[in-house]
């Protein structure tokens, strides 16, 4: 072991960092994969996707004890100044109590992660870092490419200690919604981010499995487990971590980010085009298929975060294609028809996934109720939406009586984020939704609801 591991380093007095007024952009909600029909445009508000975090005016600064072109490697750890308080405060008592000291990588996983802050080498050899309690989950800014958040015990959100680590992926889809989400709390500042990648590069640092959490290890590429030769003297050691100035450039005053598209996997299917903040996938007609499109936000010193996201685009459906490639009894094939003689004409069997060649129960409205009595219990009615169709409207209507005019509660031309809508489940080829009444369910008023099908 090289002899700088045989004596503690020496620890320098820490002054607390306190916020500024530089920020960094961040992902705060990935943008769903989403399908759509051909002659439906997507638009989504790239504002309520992206923004950006108040950072600290100073970084840590993991020193190694590796050197390029004569100077250290180091990271420089931008951390949130608001957005993860618990975090925040636990991550820096391990920094200002020396705790990270003769800390190693301890885990690379390549175009994952890079994990520190769980070993360290002190005066006995390999210790784990000693850890305080366990802080509270803060998850909330998505895992992109450049974070860092903390480490946990798998089903338990609330574990993290001292473990860190630095997404070299873009990893929103792996751990955003893993374990409550792993709560990232700071950037890599984009100036040494590039030694991070280096780091975990296993062309430059090899795996190596030395057993138990360490079978993950990365070591320079010189160590071949020759005689001799000793895992430690290669591996990833920060010799000091510090609380330094944050270096100009690194991170802007502004909030304002700028757009761009990244690139569309098929631009054939479907355009995406920028728009005052906004972003608007438009299917080309007559075409059906899957787009990758990746959207990058940059703000005012080059700083970058990037989503991606699939679009599929179906084929757009009506009552008309639909019959043309069904079979009717009695070759009855018209919207009013019913040639299964069950309760259903065509129509209603193809708005509620019926089958008009046989008399097999659809996906009928179900009724329920949703509330409290007394005053505040209302009459649901659940149902089908049927997706990929064009002209095609549900409208949920209500009556004191059958007979006499309905009130409307809701149309599917509403959407989903109605005040009448309970609740609205995605499936692959349908929205299961759930519409209440308007009125409360009286003492002696009796009400009645009904599910309408109209196919322009």
């Amino acid at each position: 072991m090289k002899s700088k591991l045989l004596a503690l380093s020496v620890l320098a007095l820490l002054t607390q960092a306190y916020a500024g007024s530089k920020r960094l952009p961040v992902l705060n909600q990935p943008i769903a994969n989403m399908a759509t029909v051909e002659v439906a445009p997507i638009v989504v508000n790239l504002n309520q996707v992206f923004g950006t975090e108040a950072i600290d005016d100073q970084v840590v600064r993991f020193t190694s004890w590796y050197s390029l072109s004569g100077a250290p490697v180091v990271l420089d750890f931008a951390l949130f100044s608001q957005r993860t308080p618990a975090t925040r405060a636990n991550f820096l008592n391990y920094v200002n109590g020396g705790d990270y000291v003769d800390s190693i990588i301890h885990r690379s996983v390549p175009g994952f992660v890079i994990q520190g802050g769980g070993f360290r080498f002190g005066t006995g050899g390999l210790e784990s870092v000693p850890t305080d309690p366990p802080v509270v989950n803060e998850f909330g800014v998505s895992n992109t490419l450049g974070t860092i958040a903390m480490a946990k015990l798998g089903g338990d959100p609330n574990s993290a200690t001292s473990q860190w680590f630095v997404s070299l992926g873009a990893n929103s889809d792996t751990l955003d919604p893993q374990n409550g989400g792993f709560t990232v709390f700071g950037r890599v500042t984009k100036g040494t981010f590039g030694n991070a990648q280096i780091f975990g590069d296993p062309v430059d640092f090899p795996i190596w499995d030395a057993g138990g959490a360490l079978n993950e290890l990365p070591l320079f590429q010189s160590f071949v487990d020759g005689i001799g030769q000793s895992w430690p003297d290669y591996s990833i050691l920060f010799e000091s971590v510090t609380l330094e100035p944050l270096p100009a450039g690194q991170a802007g005053e502004s909030s304002i980010l700028t757009y761009s598209v990244v690139s569309n996997s098929n631009s054939a299917l479907a355009s995406a085009v920028l728009n005052a903040g906004n972003l608007t996938v438009t299917p080309v007609s007559g075409q059906t298929g899957s787009t990758t499109i990746t959207i990058r936000a940059t703000d005012s010193v080059g700083n970058t975060v990037d989503d991606t996201f699939l679009v599929t685009v179906n084929a757009s459906d009506t009552y008309s294609t639909w019959a043309s490639r069904t079979t009717f009894s009695n070759n009855l094939s018209a919207m009013t028809q019913n040639g299964d003689g069950d309760a259903l004409n065509n129509l209603q069997e193809y708005a509620f996934f019926g089958n008009p060649s046989t008399s097999a129960q659809p996906a009928l409205p179900v009724n329920g109720t949703t509330g409290i009595a007394p005053g505040a219990r209302y009459m649901t009615l659940a149902f089908p939406v049927r997706k990929f169709t064009t002209g095609l409207t549900y409208t949920v209507e209500s009556n004191t009586g059958l007979d006499g005019s309905w009130t409307t509660v809701w149309s599917s031309t509403d959407g989903f984020s109605h005040a009448q809508v309970v609740s609205a489940v995605s499936q692959a080829d349908r929205t299961q939704v759930t519409v209440k009444d308007v009125a409360a369910i009286g003492s002696s008023t009796r009400r009645f609801m009904r599910v309408k099908v109209v196919q322009n």
